[in-house]
């Protein structure tokens, strides 16, 4: 049964993944699904970000998410720089090109969840984020 279920999430995880790209993509965003992420993580942590901490909000390991930067930077969307508290660290840090993307896709993807919640009730939604969060134990208060 567990694996049934597991499936499924992963089924509609790649569903609406395959949405959201192909909407980038009808507007002409050579982003990959995983710079997006890293877009709406950084946005959200704000403009400047520890590599760590990125790695640790976008459930990658160090090595991944170098690649993927170093891609993000020869676009133009971010550069690295070296964090003046800590010389070991570096810096993720959101360019004004990368500013501009992420807004832009964000409308986007706005309108993409906007469009899928139409034919979903909000009460089976707010019931499925209980049932994960059951699942993978955040439903815990400490």
């Amino acid at each position: 049964m567990m694996q049934k279920f597991v499936q499924t999430i992963l089924q509609t995880q790649s569903f609406y993944r395959q949405i959201i790209h192909r909407k980038i993509r009808e507007h002409n965003i050579d982003v990959t699904f995983e710079m997006l992420h890293i877009l709406r993580c950084m946005d959200r942590a704000g403009s400047k970000v520890n590599q760590q901490e990125l790695a640790n909000l976008t459930f990658k390991d160090k090595s991944s998410l170098s690649y993927l930067i170093k891609n993000m930077e020869k676009r133009g969307l971010v550069i690295r720089e070296e964090d003046t508290n800590d010389k070991r660290n570096k810096l993720v840090v959101l360019t004004f090109k990368g500013k501009e993307m992420h807004t832009r896709i964000n409308k986007i993807i706005n309108d993409v969840y906007a469009k899928l919640e139409e034919n979903v009730n909000p009460e089976h939604i707010e019931l499925c984020i209980e049932y994960m969060k059951e699942f993978t134990g955040t439903n815990k208060e400490n």
